[in-house]
């Protein structure tokens, strides 16, 4: 029997929390649903998929589409732990559904890595997950499980290299800061060049930001670290302006 993947160590989820899920089967009274990060089945009570006070005339093809990943709420787990899960009340304005959300894409980030890494040194990708990814998933208390591993990278992958370093990329990829300014000079080219070099000199920046022109007059600044964050941008660009009266440099574009 082929073992599927299962990306949280623990074995439910908590009650009211959010979770991934599809369904898989229209009964009479309920849908069947599966949540792919726990690897393990639910269902859905009918008046738990919609608001609406009755289902009559309504589609159920397209209120509950079979294997399409949606959204829902853990809102019981029984005492044969059965687990009972809701669509209805999802708000995707909230600040709570939005960071869910995010939290998805860095999952689908970090499993990415650990794939790219366990298939290149020949490694069984589930028993690497579970044998070095549940360990830290059962410490990161409230972080979550990407965040908690990037707090902590340096001290957890230090011998599994290729894996740190993948996973850096991926952080830089999907979180490097970006701030746009716009700079002219009355002299030329050669004027802008020269400030931009001698600021990154000035802050110590050379090997951390990257300065790039988008359209004139538009710069953008760009981290080459995962953990820079938008101060140093600031930092960067305050000198730059302090130290050149003769460029017209804006914050604002």
């Amino acid at each position: 029997m082929t073992t599927r993947f299962r990306f949280y160590s623990n074995n439910y989820p908590n009650e009211k929390s959010m979770v991934n899920f599809i369904f898989t089967k229209h009964l009479d009274n309920c849908f069947e649903c599966f949540l792919p990060e726990y690897n393990i089945n639910a269902i859905m009570p009918f008046q738990f998929a919609t608001l609406k006070t009755s289902l009559k005339n309504k589609n159920i093809n397209t209120l509950a589409p079979l294997n399409k990943p949606l959204v829902g709420t853990v809102e019981e787990i029984s005492s044969d732990n059965t687990i009972i899960i809701s669509m209805a009340y999802i708000d995707k304005q909230s600040d709570e559904y939005k960071t869910f959300e995010d939290d998805n894409q860095k999952n689908k980030c970090l499993v990415s890595c650990v794939k790219q890494y366990t298939t290149k040194n020949n490694i069984n990708f589930i028993e690497y997950w579970e044998n070095r990814i549940y360990p830290l998933d059962i410490k990161r208390d409230m972080f979550s499980l990407f965040d908690y591993i990037i707090e902590n990278i340096n001290d957890l992958f230090e011998i599994d290299k290729t894996l740190l370093d993948l996973i850096k990329n991926i952080v830089i990829k999907n979180t490097n800061p970006i701030t746009k300014f716009k700079m002219v000079s009355s002299n030329g080219i050669d004027e802008i060049k020269e400030a931009i070099t001698k600021t990154l000199h000035d802050t110590k920046m050379y090997n951390i930001l990257n300065i790039t022109l988008e359209t004139p007059p538009i710069y953008i600044i760009s981290s080459k670290n995962y953990d820079i964050t938008i101060e140093e941008h600031n930092l960067f660009l305050d000198t730059l302006i302090n130290n050149n009266n003769t460029l017209y440099i804006s914050k604002t574009i």
